[in-house]
């Protein structure tokens, strides 16, 4: 019997929320979203809870929710640790469902996963995968994050809102120096200058291996810095480009840049751990004042060029048959480089996995397609936090963020439009999200300085010596969302009896609902549950914790705390799912519920492929063409 589609693609946007999309289809910034909307069925799509990449993703890829998959969060409870010692949630190995690319293996089919989020370390037997890890930062793979050196009167491009803090959004690191300062000084020992109509000048240019990246999930841990050379010269009457080169003979530049300019990518390498690696190269002059009191030279993550697929030749083939990989578009260095720079890198990134998802998908035969961008998140963490009047930014600020919005969604359409020339007629579409994203109201809700507040979180110490006096404290927060009992016997130096485990609870809960943001006097928190009563927002199990909470989303960041139901403003919580192609009718908005962990099973269903072990979610029965095609009718 055969199958309503033969094979299908699925298109992940996180952070996407449908409300978002649906204002920016409709406004005429996602044509090719719009297409697939009009020509199948859509819906806002219920996720999970938190409202966040790790459990999100795991829920879509297994069908499973957090209860039974277990991928709680970013920072995971230890069940009998310290409370404050934690797990880091990007990892296939906490999993405990099957992934629907395992599910198609098991079937006898291709899947190809193409930085398919929280896919790595890798799961696939006979498939193939391409990256895989988390957002920005977060990967193993990358030889060095950005380096954006500076001098002269340089300053940032910042915005006028609150930053997420890592545990929230670790696409960007907030404990490291985020620029790299150099001395612009007359130019001495040079050989071979070009003409300049004023005095040369040079700059130091030192790359850090292993710089700005995950410390806990870097590649190594001794990186040696290499020394590249910038000759600043003035081809007219002011200096208006820089040369960049290995050594001090201009005759032999990897760059000559003006002002604006990119550089072609090269190949260096770069010494780790005492072992040479190969990484691609690229630079961008962004600044450079025409007395060269301002300097701003751009280099974006140092990427490999092996190491990060499987199988491991796969690597080699994208090198010679497509070109270098971009696992981050830069999206830690937003607010730092002007939005144009940041924007031309994220064209680059959504046209290679384009690329790369068109050139294994035309090189063997397949039956699944999987890729990802996170740009949708990135800009809800930095552009659409202030692109709502609500959220109280002066005009200039709203109009910048508001574009960036818009432009994001459109790089993330021309990509989707490019996936869709894959698609033939049998082949089902989907466009999905494990959560959404929206605008700030109010100063973000520190629920650690709300524990401490109301008498359950004791601190010691002043500044940097300030730690947690668990000798005293009664409750405190791990990860999102989660709120334990420091509990005798459960917890090493637990204080609380066991007795008056249930009081405490209690007591945590109605401390929650009575709480008032001092700036605003209004009640910030909207729900508050116990473990067991947790179970109806889809948390269950030992690393749920004692108490659950959720944020109002005028007093949550971007997402995580808020429920999955909410919107507001432009935005809101709810994923987006699109289905289109082979087996899907022309449906329209969906009346019935979607949820996130229905996409797995359905896109099992419409391809005649067995369930994931482990599955709770079900078909989009609703959105099918015929729905009882297994019957044979």
């Amino acid at each position: 019997m055969n199958s309503p589609a033969k094979r299908a693609i699925v298109v992940g946007m996180d952070g996407a929320s449908m409300e978002i999309v649906k204002n920016l289809a409709d406004e005429g910034h996602c044509p090719n979203i719009a297409a697939l909307m009009k020509q199948g069925a859509w819906r806002p799509m219920v996720g999970v809870f938190p409202t966040l990449t790790p459990p999100g993703w795991t829920a879509l890829s297994t069908g499973s929710w957090p209860g039974t998959h277990r991928v709680m969060d970013f920072s995971i409870h230890k069940p009998g640790k310290r409370l404050d010692d934690t797990e880091w949630g990007i990892n296939t190995s906490l999993c405990q469902s099957e992934y629907i690319w395992n599910t198609f293996e098991r079937a006898g089919k291709m899947p190809i996963l193409v930085k398919w989020e929280m896919s790595w370390p890798p799961t696939v037997k006979k498939g193939i995968q391409v990256e895989g890890t988390g957002p920005g930062v977060s990967n193993h793979h990358q030889l060095a994050g950005y380096h954006l050196f500076v001098g002269g009167k340089w300053a940032p491009r910042r915005l006028v809102a609150q930053r997420d803090p890592e545990t929230l959004d670790p696409s960007a690191l907030q404990t490291v120096r985020e620029f790299d300062p150099v001395e612009i000084r007359a130019a001495k020992g040079w050989r071979n200058t070009p003409k300049s109509n004023k005095p040369l000048k040079e700059v130091d240019l030192v790359i850090q291996p292993l710089t700005r990246g995950r410390k806990d999930m870097n590649r190594g841990q001794q990186g040696t810095p290499q020394t590249l050379h910038g000759l600043i010269y003035a081809s007219g009457k002011g200096y208006d480009r820089v040369r960049v080169c290995k050594s001090k003979d201009a005759a032999r530049p990897l760059a000559d840049l003006g002002v604006g300019e990119w550089s072609d990518w090269w190949l260096d390498r770069f010494e780790i751990d005492g072992k040479k690696h190969a990484g691609y190269v690229r630079t961008k002059l962004i600044t450079l004042t025409r007395n060269a009191d301002t300097f701003e030279l751009f280099f974006p993550q140092i990427w490999p060029n092996a190491g990060y697929t499987k199988p491991l030749g796969i690597a080699k083939e994208i090198d010679k048959h497509v070109g270098n990989f971009l696992q981050n578009p830069m999206r830690d260095a937003l607010g730092l480089i002007d939005d144009d720079t940041y924007f031309e890198l994220l064209e680059f990134h959504h046209q290679r996995l384009a690329d790369v998802s068109e050139y294994l998908t035309s090189t063997r035969d397949w039956d699944l397609l999987m890729t990802e961008t996170h740009a949708s998140d990135y800009t809800s963490h930095f552009f659409l936090r202030a692109a709502d009047p609500h959220s109280g930014t002066e005009r200039s600020v709203l109009k910048r963020c508001r574009e960036g919005v818009e432009r994001t969604y459109a790089s993330i359409d021309r990509m989707i439009g490019r996936l869709r020339k894959i698609a033939d007629k049998d082949t089902a579409f989907f466009i999905v999200a494990d959560h959404g994203g929206t605008s700030q109201q109010h100063q973000v809700v520190d629920i650690a300085q709300v524990l401490e507040e109301t008498g359950f979180l004791k601190y010691k110490g002043r500044g940097k010596n300030r730690e947690i006096d668990w000798s005293r404290t009664t409750a405190a927060n791990v990860g999102l969302v989660h709120i334990f009992v420091n509990l005798k016997g459960r917890q090493p130096g637990g204080i609380v009896a066991k007795k008056d485990f249930d009081r405490v609870r209690r007591d945590l809960i109605a401390a929650l609902y009575d709480y008032k943001d001092p700036q605003t006097g209004h009640r910030p928190f909207a729900l508050a549950l116990t473990r067991e009563d947790a179970e109806m927002v889809n948390l269950w199990g030992d690393l749920v914790g004692d108490v659950v909470y959720a944020l109002r989303a005028e007093f949550d960041g971007a997402h995580g705390k808020q429920l999955p139901s909410v919107s507001f403003g432009m935005a809101g919580q709810h994923s987006a799912f699109i289905a289109a192609g082979a087996g899907i009718k022309r449906a329209g908005q969906l009346a019935g519920q979607v949820r996130v962990v229905d996409v797995a099973p359905t896109v099992c269903y419409l391809t005649g492929t067995p369930m994931p072990r482990n599955v709770e979610g079900g078909v989009v029965y609703e959105a099918l063409a015929d729905p009882d095609w297994h019957l044979g009718k």
